[in-house]
């Protein structure tokens, strides 16, 4: 694969340009990404908007270019839209509900979907032809409802350093609850919690934030 420059960095990888319309997603600690990209494209052919991909070969993913906005960068620029990216969120995990899981991908819980486990708002990007989610690196197979109680938990604790954002927060989550089965996912909350905390990305914050909501929730583990 041909690298050219760093356009992007994120928590666990960096995205190189790798001609038009193409980029390498590179792993900044060198694990294959082979599996990555075989979930992306299992998630396209179940009709679900995950980025093209055209290789993997180890800790590179030769894939689409995806040009446009995060939903916290839209928001930033049109904050009057938070209640309408909250009501995004809860359609794509109900369209994300409809594809069944490869086998071979590692069980969450019980359930057979494919589940992203990562759906929060910086991994859904606005194109000029629909959102795309990305980063797929924690997909599983499961119950989709462990799916709602992943994003719930994201939406109430991940980092927002914009305050208009901030303020806008609860809009959001009360969309996105809105649009979504509620009380289906309030069991996985606890299970959901835990793979958050233990997350080596995970600040103080983000465990602060999701201690408040289980304490307001107050939900029974899942039998």
């Amino acid at each position: 694969m041909r690298v050219g420059c760093l356009i992007g960095s994120g928590r666990d990888c960096d995205v190189f340009e790798a001609g038009a319309g193409k980029v390498i997603r590179r792993a900044k600690d060198g694990r294959s990404l082979e599996r990555e990209a075989s979930v992306m494209r299992h998630a396209r052919r179940g009709g679900f908007p995950a980025p093209e991909v055209y290789d993997a070969d180890g800790p590179d993913i030769l894939m689409e270019r995806i040009d446009g906005p995060s939903l916290p960068e839209d928001a930033a620029a049109h904050p009057w839209r938070m209640s309408e990216h909250g009501m995004l969120l809860g359609d794509l995990l109900t369209k994300l509900s409809a594809v069944r899981a490869p086998g071979w991908l590692p069980a969450a819980c019980g359930g057979g979907k494919l589940l992203h486990l990562d759906l929060h708002p910086y991994n859904v990007l606005l194109t000029h032809d629909g959102p795309r989610v990305i980063d797929w690196a924690n997909a599983g197979r499961g119950a989709s409802a462990a799916d709602v109680a992943s994003t719930w938990l994201a939406v109430a604790s991940f980092p927002l350093h914009d305050p208009a954002l901030r303020r806008g927060r609860p809009l959001m989550l009360a969309a996105f609850l809105d649009r979504v089965d509620r009380e289906a996912a309030r069991p996985y909350l606890y299970m959901m919690a835990e793979r958050r905390r233990t997350d080596r990305n995970a600040d103080n914050a983000e465990t602060a934030a999701i201690d408040r909501l289980l304490a307001r929730e107050q939900p029974v583990n899942v039998p």
